[in-house]
């Protein structure tokens, strides 16, 4: 009894695995369900329960005494904060700051000097 011819596909083995996977599937199915109930139902591991860290109160206690910096909730006023400014000494002349006009004109100056340059294409 021997099988010639054997180059097509095996239909019986293949109806025997797909028969062996749905009983397979069936099953873990099954089992599934069972498992679901029983971890809703069953008991829980009861929590633990909360004891703080002796370190921890200590930090928390130590924090508690530490003193805090001084922080300045109103504001300076302005007299107090010209005092609080660096002055020359009384005897050392400061040349004086030129004024926004003065400024202003010597950057428009400057500006038709670089605009002229760059007409003769010198910059």
């Amino acid at each position: 009894n021997m099988k010639l011819g054997g180059l097509g596909p095996d239909y019986e083995a293949i109806k025997e695995k797909k028969q062996k996977l749905k009983l397979q599937k069936e099953y873990s199915r099954q089992i599934k369900e069972y498992n679901m109930k029983n971890i809703t139902v069953g008991q829980r591991l009861p929590a633990k329960p909360q004891v703080p860290s002796v370190s921890r109160q200590k930090a928390l206690e130590y924090a508690k005494k530490i003193p805090r910096p001084k922080t300045f909730i109103a504001r300076q006023s302005d007299q107090e904060v010209k005092e609080v400014l660096p002055q020359a000494p009384k005897g050392t002349s400061l040349p004086q700051i030129p004024s926004l006009e003065s400024l202003w004109d010597r950057h428009k100056k400057e500006k038709e000097f670089v605009a002229a340059f760059k007409a003769l294409r010198i910059l």
